[in-house]
């Protein structure tokens, strides 16, 4: 039915066509979305506000017969909210890895999702990309070898250094959610913590993947929610955090890489923010800058603000790329003016799903 009505509404022609000749279906979707993309996306796309205005309201114009949207409400119980994207530098040895991967990528027919991995774990420390078989296609043994002599090496991964920075200073107050997409920077991050901090797993340091049973997973929130309790970090896998699951004792949540689907990035930071949170809750979303991962951020932002836009009167910019004008967060503040190796690039607070 939409290809109806993008038509009747774009194409002038499509009124004055006979009954008798109508055209096959996938035609019709062809010209609608020609159209559609002539008509509507490119004024989006434009860098004039009142072209992208025009193009925003024809699409809400064509869509609100069947498109509703419920913001929700802000909770006076819930002590608030900040949302940080930090973009960081990477080290030298991260650069080079990222530049000869981002190089394979660029030559590969399709999108290969296999150098996407190795990019989204090199991005957090160099010596991960081990943990991937199709890294032997691009590095040679020794290559590989070198950079597992690197593993236990803090200094050579910029999101690995802002973790144990931020750990360590919060630690004896503060409890940390840590999100991962991959199980491999889980079990580094494991490692590290038990080297660095003497911490034992299961004991200090909880770990929450897809891999354990349901009963399991109950038993290891149980145990990171209890009051008074040893465990200071949560190490978890965001495909194992599903619907239901609460972790409010955690009030700083890290997010170590990017996904194609924002919603899974709103689930992460929804298991700490929500009802029963008594602290403020800080998040802190890593990306490597000048990566695909940057890409993948600019890219949900877009379609989150364009999402907002199309039930909004009132045209605001692209907030994805507004760089906070203040640091609120005191912990956060503290790293970035004690950062002499300059490993953040720019700092974006969200100020539209943040809250006081």
């Amino acid at each position: 039915m939409f290809i109806k009505e993008v038509l009747k509404t774009l194409d002038p022609k499509f009124k004055r066509r006979k009954k008798g000749a109508q055209k096959a279906r996938h035609l019709l979707e062809s010209r609608a979305r020609k159209f559609f993309l002539d008509n509507i996306a490119s004024k989006i796309n434009s860098d004039e506000a009142e072209e992208k205005m025009q193009g925003l309201n024809m699409l809400r114009n064509m869509t609100n017969g069947f498109i509703d949207v419920y913001e929700g409400t802000a909770s006076d119980t819930l002590p608030g909210l900040q949302i940080y994207t930090i973009l960081m530098n990477p080290t030298d040895i991260q650069h080079q890895i990222l530049v000869k991967l981002h190089k394979i990528m660029e030559k590969c027919p399709g999108y290969p999702l296999e150098v996407e991995l190795l990019i989204t774990l090199a991005s957090i420390h160099p010596s991960l990309i081990n943990s991937s078989l199709c890294v032997k296609k691009f590095y040679s043994m020794e290559e590989l070898m070198e950079l597992e002599r690197l593993r236990f090496d803090c200094k050579k991964g910029s999101k690995v250094m802002f973790v144990l920075n931020l750990v360590y200073r919060v630690v004896k107050n503060e409890k940390v959610l840590i999100f991962c997409h991959n199980i491999a920077p889980i079990k580094l991050f494991l490692e590290l913590f038990e080297n660095i901090f003497r911490w034992q797993q299961g004991k200090e340091v909880l770990v929450l993947t897809g891999e354990l049973e349901v009963f399991e997973r109950g038993r290891v929130m149980d145990k990171f929610e209890e009051l008074g309790g040893a465990s200071r970090v949560l190490l978890a896998s965001i495909t194992a955090c599903a619907e239901g699951i609460s972790l409010t004792a955690a009030s700083r949540v890290i997010l170590l890489d990017s996904e194609w689907n924002p919603s899974k990035t709103k689930q992460a930071i929804a298991r700490a923010f929500r009802p029963g949170q008594q602290k403020m809750v800080y998040v802190y979303q890593l990306l490597a800058t000048g990566t695909v991962e940057e890409d993948k951020y600019r890219r949900t932002a877009w379609k989150e603000w364009v999402s907002r836009m199309i039930f909004s009167e009132e045209f605001v910019e692209d907030p994805s790329r507004w760089q906070a004008e203040k640091i609120e967060d005191d912990v956060l503040r503290e790293i970035v003016e004690e950062d002499r190796v300059k490993s953040f690039h720019m700092i974006m607070k969200n100020e539209k799903a943040s809250t006081s």
